[in-house]
């Protein structure tokens, strides 16, 4: 017994590397390199990598925060044109020419620029089909795996890291001030004198106690 044993043991490892490996191999069917999901966590990286470079090249057309503010600022431009139109016709009779206002376009930047943003935005494009392909074919060949908490965690990250790009929010640019016409009008019907002029107030001095009443 003790002797067959050692037989048994002894030719396991030879057996193994003779027969063992190659069939394993072949049944079990691995694959060199990463698996689908890990390919589409990759190519959502690289997606994302190359928007943000787009965004800091040319802020003015792909940079959420920026677009938004210009967007803004040309909605209330257009408002304060429309309130201030019928305080000119009353005043003067005859409608104002706005002409010189008009809404913020932005300008091109260089052509070296334009080139490098054609080529980040092909390349954005060839990682986002190549991450919708692999996760395609995470969902054929494992339908019922269950994905790890580090790849689950990876996942929100590329999440959230497209939803600040597509929200504008933690920006790296300079976002453009916002413009407030608020009390524009309120100054031209005073000084047309429609409106009674501020009263003025004593400015009291620096360190002075207030009046008593009576």
């Amino acid at each position: 017994m003790t002797k067959w044993r050692t037989y048994r043991w002894n030719a396991r490892p030879a057996f193994r590397k003779a027969d063992g490996c190659p069939l394993r191999r072949c049944l079990r069917g691995r694959r060199q390199g990463p698996d689908d999901l890990s390919q589409a966590l990759s190519a959502l990286s690289r997606a994302l990598r190359a928007h943000q470079q787009i965004a800091r090249q040319a802020p003015a057309f792909f940079d959420a925060a920026v677009v938004d503010r210009v967007a803004e600022n040309n909605a209330e431009l257009r408002r304060w044109l429309a309130t201030w139109e019928p305080a000119f016709i009353a005043a003067y009779g005859s409608k104002p020419d706005f002409s010189a206002f008009h809404d913020q376009v932005p300008s091109l930047p260089a052509p070296r620029i334009q080139r490098k943003v054609e080529r980040k935005l092909a390349e954005r494009e060839m990682c986002l089909e190549a991450a919708h392909l692999a996760f395609e074919r995470h969902r054929q060949r494992r339908p019922h795996a269950l994905m790890s908490w580090c790849r689950m965690a990876r996942l929100l990250e590329l999440g959230f890291g497209f939803a600040n790009l597509a929200t504008g929010m933690e920006s790296p640019n300079c976002v453009p001030d916002k413009w407030v016409f608020d009390y524009e009008l309120t100054d031209l019907k005073r000084s047309l004198g429609l409106l009674p002029e501020r009263s003025a107030r004593p400015a009291s001095a620096p360190g002075s106690a207030p009046a008593k009443p009576g």
